[in-house]
């Protein structure tokens, strides 16, 4: 933190907590994840108020079928972004940080790999969508008229995927202040634009307001990558980044497999909603409810960006204690950031709901399971980066498959096809992926050191 922040720090901070604060400052690790954790938080409440408020003028605009529609356009660019995405964004998070001081070369190769097949993956997978939107909208989905916002949302999809290997990199940095200023100027162009966007053109007019939202975000991170790559020494090149095309399968693969049950299976689930009666309706109280699955999640999940690339670099130099430390020091934290935020949302669920319009009020109840299960996933951040951390990408696939099998299964056979079905069965995958990917992640951590104290000796 430079001087200002930190004396301003000081002087908001509570006499009994100053102990704590100095031992964080004089922890090289501790400071790291605080600065890390300070510029993640700056950028993320403005702009992720920015977004909560521009979601709930947007279904007032829209009303609850509309709002469904834009959910089940999102959810399905979000199945395809898995695709485009490739497991990239993680893959240039965790090599870049390994790799940024020790080999700088490396880690300017893996950076340029991942930017090119990014471009690669995004652009076969958004030509694929453009194409395949009509039959989707027809056949899938109950709504013929969504076809030409799918080939309007099949640019977005190309831009966000490439947006996520650029944000992979710049955490990998640890280029966290950099990630919170182009958080914070992208939240301040998507209000106007998904507003005014939806207020002109109704629907489509919300498609291409979040479309050119992503497409300032890649100019932003693109222009921050060639800065952070000159201040870190790393080269800014693609020549000879094929000799580390094995990161793609060994690493990148892995992700994406384990994406591709869950993403796909969410949004088979919510094909199975929309297709029911009110299906749009239902789909329109859930993607009210989701909204604050984000804004719960929106703290530790920008925490959470700090963690990976921290936890990378304290493997590279093989300090097990501090690795430890900060596994269960940062579990702890966030599902206790996200606990403190769920709480009010449950109690005030029926007002929040109403905001958005009406008919809203009705889903409450689906607000509060949201809530409830959005603890369970901010604690299974970390959980499952301390697993992507040690390498065991195949171990973190086969349990991504598990989970989408729960959610499946709970959504076809055990509980109601309505919105409230949907967040019940959410909680359920959640609640059991977050046990037993912890067991496993324990296993796993304590196999990877003792392999490095065994080739050290």
């Amino acid at each position: 933190m430079s001087v200002n922040i930190k004396s301003i720090v000081y002087a908001g901070c509570p006499f009994f907590l100053r102990p704590l604060l100095e031992r964080i400052e004089a922890s090289p690790l501790g400071y790291r994840l605080a600065r890390g954790a300070f510029w993640s938080l700056s950028g993320a409440i403005s702009a992720r108020g920015l977004g909560l408020l521009a979601s709930i003028l947007v279904a007032r605009f829209l009303g609850k079928v509309g709002f469904g529609e834009l959910g089940i356009i999102q959810s399905t660019l979000g199945m395809f972004g898995t695709f485009a995405g490739f497991g990239l964004g993680m893959t240039a998070t965790k090599f870049i940080a390994q790799y940024r001081t020790t080999d700088p070369s490396k880690a300017g190769r893996i950076r340029a790999i991942s930017s090119a097949f990014a471009w690669v993956s995004s652009g076969i997978t958004s030509v694929i969508l453009f194409f395949m939107a009509p039959w989707l909208a027809e056949h899938t989905l109950a709504a013929p008229q969504l076809s030409g916002l799918l080939q309007i949302g099949s640019l977005y999809l190309l831009i966000t995927a490439i947006n996520g290997a650029q944000i992979g990199a710049l955490s990998g940095f640890e280029a966290f202040k950099t990630v919170a200023k182009i958080s914070l100027w992208s939240g301040l162009a998507n209000f106007p634009l998904m507003v005014g966007g939806v207020y002109l053109a109704g629907l489509s007019g919300a498609v291409w307001g979040m479309t050119i939202a992503a497409g300032i975000n890649w100019f932003l991170n693109h222009i921050a990558i060639r800065k952070e790559c000159a201040e870190a020494g790393v080269p800014y090149t693609f020549t000879g980044c094929w000799i580390e095309r094995p990161v793609l399968w060994k690493f990148a693969l892995p992700a994406l497999v384990s994406g591709l049950f869950i993403a796909p299976t969410e949004w088979a689930l919510n094909a199975m909603l929309v297709n029911q009666p009110d299906g749009y309706g239902q789909m329109g109280l859930f993607n009210a409810a989701k909204q604050w699955h984000l804004i719960i999640l929106y703290l530790p999940s920008m925490l959470a960006t700090t963690t990976l690339p921290i936890l990378s670099n304290l493997l590279g130099e093989n300090k097990k204690r501090q690795y430890n430390k900060m596994v269960i020091a940062n579990s702890v934290l966030l599902s206790g950031i996200a606990l403190v935020i769920a709480v009010p949302v449950s109690i005030f669920a029926r007002t929040i709901m109403s905001v958005y319009g009406k008919g809203f009020s009705e889903g409450w109840l689906v607000l509060v399971v949201v809530a409830v299960y959005s603890v369970f996933w901010a604690a299974n951040i970390i959980i499952g980066q301390a697993l992507w951390s040690t390498g065991a990408s195949v171990t973190a696939m086969i349990l991504g498959a598990v989970r989408a099998l729960v959610l499946l299964f709970t959504f076809a056979f055990l509980v109601p096809s309505t919105a409230y079905g949907m967040a019940l069965a959410n909680t359920i995958a959640i609640v059991l992926q977050t046990f037993y990917q912890g067991i496993i992640t324990i296993k796993s951590t304590n196999r990877f050191f003792l392999a490095q104290e065994q080739t050290s000796l």
